[in-house]
């Protein structure tokens, strides 16, 4: 199930390429000593260009401005003109560094299945290029409601798996393989990937590239 909307300026963010786009650690990845857990990656294929036509648009709206500021005839609407443009002025300014931000390939995770927080990477903040995603232990479906940060629509995504028990750091934890996607409101989807053959991979070593 997808949730319509508009995409207000769906930037995203994603990793660059400072050793944090990586899951190796659990610091990068979280949330830790998830098992079994999946790897996700998402990827914006929409925002900038949408972020590029605010920009484009704001560019205008400035000139426009400066245009009637440059006219005596509106002397009496200019401090009215110069608040808008100074409005005008950020708000490129935001749409500009946004715009930096989806390029670099870094992303956000606001929420899945209404619960925040879950990630930090390893300079304590939350954007990643990869996320550990924890898969439910008690069934053999898990799915998923993900909010992307700064979009205002979820995506939705639901696998399936065999469980079994396996030992992690002297623990009794449980193991997922055979993982499959048997439903997602992405652009698109691809995957899993990371070892062969797949279904008899643990989810742990696989990933999920997902396009929105």
């Amino acid at each position: 199930m997808k949730f319509s909307g508009g995409i207000l300026l769906s930037f995203i963010v994603i990793l660059l390429s400072l050793n944090l786009s990586g899951c190796e650690s659990c610091k990068d990845c979280n949330p830790e000593n998830a098992y079994p857990y999946f790897n996700l990656k998402i990827l914006n294929r929409t925002s900038l260009d949408s972020l590029r036509v605010d920009s484009s648009g704001f560019v205008s709206e400035i000139k426009l401005l400066d245009s009637l500021l440059a006219d005596r005839n509106n002397a009496a609407i200019a401090d009215s003109l110069t608040s808008r443009k100074t409005e005008a002025t950020d708000s490129l300014t935001f749409v500009k560094n946004v715009i930096t931000t989806v390029k670099s390939g870094l992303i956000s995770i606001e929420s899945i299945n209404n619960e925040r927080d879950l990630f930090t990477n390893r300079l304590g903040g939350d954007s990643l290029t990869f996320f550990r995603i924890p898969i439910d232990g008690t069934s053999t479906e898990s799915e998923y409601y993900i909010q992307v940060e700064h979009a205002d629509f979820i995506n939705y995504l639901k696998i399936s798996y065999t469980l079994s028990d396996t030992v992690i750091n002297n623990k009794i934890t449980k193991a997922a393989k055979g993982l499959k996607v048997i439903d997602y409101e992405f652009k698109s989807i691809r995957g899993p990937y990371g070892c062969t053959p797949v279904l008899e991979c643990s989810s742990n070593e696989l990933e999920i590239y997902v396009e929105i």
